[in-house]
């Protein structure tokens, strides 16, 4: 079963401003996860959040271009 988030969890994880989270949201910039909907609420799933920092930690521990 999916654990999920709330949007504002995951952009505290993120730690960035609120507009920068809604465009890598929108754009799904770096292959960010889509977000899931209930009714007007959105979640992701934490464990795609979590690969997904994985992935850009490891691309940022080898030097590459974010």
């Amino acid at each position: 079963m999916k654990q999920l988030i709330k949007s504002e969890t995951v952009r505290g994880k993120l730690d960035m401003p609120q507009s920068t989270f809604e465009r890598l949201v929108k754009l799904r910039t770096n292959n960010f996860p889509t977000p899931i909907y209930i009714g007007r609420s959105r979640f992701f799933d934490a464990a795609e959040i979590d690969a997904w920092l994985a992935t850009r930690s490891a691309a940022n521990s080898n030097g590459c271009a974010a």
